[in-house]
């Protein structure tokens, strides 16, 4: 599910040099591409839902949780401006020694330690592509504070280079690879700790797996995206949130928006719902659209919400019958999230 974590030992840090970095981290994430979404509220006329904006910066940080190119979300990650030890300490940046080595609590899941790692990060991006600015983050942090901090998880060494490389094209500077990408490195910074058994299984705990299990994985995952429906189940999670032409689309897929197009023409005729958007105007329209969203757990993105106060009542009549369809199922609930989030693949459906 692709858990990544960011380990840091707080005493350690001083505020004056976790504001530095959360000031370069706010420039990489403010300025990354794709460009991140964050958790977020609109009014839509007297109602109030839950949307995805491009506004990644609260009050409480950065918040991240996907991106606008996809369009896809995961769980939220919060880079915080403030970190919790705040020590004024003059070594406050750099590595205390093997003994003290955030790496080494990590391995040993915090035991043994005087002091104990927070845990700034832990949620999972589901491997959606707002994953690779989730690890450069925690690259970041890494390479500021080394012995100090760790980026961690469900991280490969393509991941690691992804990571490094937008760093790069933002900070103009070069980072490591996150030490857990690195077997050898991990083993040189905790044998002198650890036990030969403690250390593999460390090992094996903390890295990606060997490129030769890496292959057979990667084998069992082509025989899987060649198998029925793999390709409509793809495309249901990450293509058609954004997708401009249909025609792209697998024809299992296409079968499924057309049978879906149907059972909204058929809500919008049997509740007389394009009289209805007449008889309310745009604004209370609008507004219905927004309650029937919130009722079925919809979420959108600030830009989708965009291009739907502005539609035409044709199209709020189209979108409110598309609120009617039961989404208990999770092919509908995610075809009907991209009906009302694609105007594009709205326009072809309304035909």
């Amino acid at each position: 599910m692709s858990r990544v974590y960011l380990n840091v030992i707080e005493e350690r840090v001083s505020r004056a040099a976790w504001g530095r970095i959360y000031e370069r981290a706010r420039r990489v994430a403010k300025q990354w591409q794709p460009r991140p979404l964050a958790p977020g509220w609109r009014q839509v006329g007297k109602e109030r839902v839950a949307q995805y904006v491009l506004d990644i910066e609260t009050e409480y940080g950065l918040s991240i949780i996907g991106d606008a190119e996809s369009r896809t979300t995961g769980e939220c990650f919060t880079f915080s401006p403030r970190v919790g030890g705040a020590a004024s300490r003059c070594g406050a940046e750099g590595s205390l020694g093997t003994a003290d080595d955030v790496l080494l609590a990590v391995a040993r899941q915090h035991e043994l330690m005087a002091e104990e790692p927070a845990e700034l990060f832990g949620e999972k991006t589901l491997g959606l592509p707002y994953h690779t600015l989730i690890v450069a983050l925690g690259l970041l942090v890494e390479n500021s504070l080394p012995g100090t901090a760790v980026v961690n998880g469900e991280i490969t060494v393509s991941a690691g280079n992804e990571a490094r490389r937008g760093l790069a094209s933002i900070l103009g500077e070069v980072f490591e690879l996150p030490v857990v990408t690195d077997a050898e490195r991990v083993r040189k910074r905790l044998a002198p700790s650890m036990n030969t058994d403690a250390l593999e299984e460390a090992i094996d705990s903390l890295c990606p797996p060997d490129p030769y299990t890496q292959g057979h994985r990667g084998d069992l995952l082509a025989r899987l995206d060649r198998s029925p429906g793999a390709r409509p189940r793809h495309e249901l999670k990450h293509v058609v949130l954004t997708c401009p032409d249909s025609s792209v689309l697998a024809a299992e897929t296409r079968q499924l928006f057309n049978s879906l197009a149907l059972t909204i023409r058929s809500a919008v005729v049997r509740m007389e719902l394009r009289e209805r958007v007449e008889q309310w105007g745009s604004v209370r329209a609008c507004e219905t659209i927004a309650r029937g969203t919130r009722a079925r757990g919809l979420q959108l993105t600030s830009m989708a919400w965009d291009e739907i106060e502005t539609a035409q009542l044709d199209e709020l009549a189209f979108l409110l019958g598309a609120t009617c369809v039961d989404t208990t199922v999770g092919e509908a609930r995610q075809a009907v999230r991209a009906v009302l989030e694609n105007r594009a693949l709205r326009q072809v459906l309304r035909g």
